[in-house]
């Protein structure tokens, strides 16, 4: 009789797929609303949870003129743990790459971007970039301007949903 069988190995792999793709991970829900989440602006948002707290500032979902997309946002990690953001998409662009920033401080890794506790990390310009090849979301109007639905997931804070500010 072997130690690990596939069925057994299976269990685990299935369950962190399961809590993963429901974004049931740290205090989200299965909708991504947050306990404390609070929203002052299209492109700003708090996230609170037991383990988490960060603060998303100046979420902006802008076109290039090579026909691809670029989210720019702060994110401050006011928690008292390391956190990573691990994937960024909208629900009609699909999934984004992140490229690394030029310098070697929140270095891109198989985790995501690391957001140290008491710091911040400016995605765009010389840090790290979020990127998506070709956009397809048209901008709605949410909060009083247009704006793309941004789906992110940390490892901490779990999924977030950012209404990020789009060109009218």
């Amino acid at each position: 009789m072997a130690l690990h069988s596939p069925r057994r190995a299976a269990a685990p792999l299935a369950t962190a797929l399961l809590v993963l793709l429901t974004g049931c991970t740290s205090g989200a829900t299965a909708s991504g609303d947050q306990e404390g989440t609070t929203s002052a602006a299209v492109g700003s948002l708090t996230v609170k949870s037991v383990r988490a707290h960060l603060e998303l500032t100046d979420g902006t979902f802008l076109a290039q003129p090579s026909g691809a997309a670029e989210l720019t946002v702060t994110v401050r990690n006011e928690g008292s743990v390391p956190e990573h953001l691990a994937q960024v998409s909208t629900a009609a662009d699909g999934q984004s790459t992140f490229r690394a920033g030029k310098g070697p401080e929140n270095l891109l890794s198989s985790a995501g971007v690391l957001i140290r506790p008491g710091e911040s990390v400016t995605f765009g310009g010389d840090g790290p970039r979020i990127l998506f090849p070709a956009p397809a979301t048209p901008p709605a109007t949410a909060g009083g301007g247009p704006s793309v639905d941004t789906i992110m997931i940390f490892a901490v804070a779990g999924l977030v949903h950012l209404p990020a500010k789009a060109p009218a």
